[in-house]
Parts: C-alpha cells; structure tokens; sequence
C-alpha cells in the first residue's frame, strides 16, 4: 500500500512537471513557424545621397538631395519583429527633415519584402518603431530602407548586413 501511495506522488508530479515544460515553451512556436526571434539584420542607418553617390537598390533610387543621421540602429529578427530608431535624419542644406512620416522596408537580395507602418519622423530626424513585417524564410544580403510614407518610390537611407550594398541589388 506504501508503494502504491508513492508511485502515485511520483505520477502526479512527473505529470505536473511534464506540462509545465509543455506550457512553458509553446509560446515561443505559437504562430506554428518554429521560426525565432534570431536576428537577420543588425546594423546602423546611414543617408543617402544621390545618385550615382547612393546605389539604386531593388529598383528603389536613393533621394534627390544628401541626408546625414546620427546613430540609427535597426534590427530585422527571423519572425518578422523589427526595431528601427532614427536620430538626427535631416537634409543638411536645409537644416531640418523636409519629411514627416516614413516606412522601413525590408529588402532581400533584389526583392522588396516588407514595410512597417508609417511612423512619425519629426523635423529634428527623430522617429522609431516596433513592428511586425513579412520576413521570406530565406533571405539573401538582408538591406533596411527608410523610405518616405507618401513616396516609395526613394529611399533616404539605408542599412546592409555583412555583405553590404552589392551591384546586384
């Protein structure tokens, strides 16, 4: 009778145990990808400048005039998670940023992928966001643009991966 008592202890708690671990990671497969959160850009934004100065990248040309930033990181995770955070984005010439609301847009190899939504960008270059965008499962020199709300057309600046901004965007 002893033993039976304790084998039931046993049960029950290899049984509690066993669905706390079941609980504890599900969260993490949730969306069913079994994608993670393992970045597939890390990098800082720099301006663009015109071109020939700023390459045209998956067919998106860099703007009309030069821009400068100060630290800008961006990061692109494996299951669509991006963070950007621009400071200082402005046109030199001008003083300020002429543009009051922009997107990031993931591109990889020679194919725009995904953008956030638009985000403020105030007239000192300051904006940032928190999103969600589509991320292919396999993506090739990863590249970042931010790119004006109301004209996607340009971009006015950019962040590349290890491999950096190649002719073959």
């Amino acid at each position: 009778m002893h033993t039976t008592h304790t084998s039931r202890i046993l049960s029950t708690s290899a049984a509690v145990a066993l669905a706390i671990t079941a609980f504890s990671v599900t969260p993490a497969f949730a969306d069913g990808s079994g994608s993670s959160g393992h970045s597939l850009l890390r990098a800082q934004l720099a301006g663009s400048n015109p071109a020939p100065a700023s390459a045209v990248i998956a067919g998106i040309n860099p703007g009309g005039l030069p821009w400068v930033n100060g630290p800008s990181p961006v990061r692109v995770r494996e299951d669509g998670r991006i963070t950007v955070r621009i400071d200082g984005l402005i046109v030199p010439a001008l003083g300020k940023s002429p543009i009051t609301s922009v997107v990031a847009t993931l591109v990889c190899g020679k194919m725009l992928e995904g953008s956030t939504t638009p985000f403020a960008l105030s007239t000192a270059g300051n904006g940032s966001t928190r999103d969600v965008i589509s991320v292919p499962r396999h993506c090739e020199n990863p590249a970042v643009l931010i790119q004006p709300a109301g004209n996607r057309a340009v971009y006015i600046a950019s962040a590349f991966g290890e491999d950096g901004p190649g002719a073959d965007r």
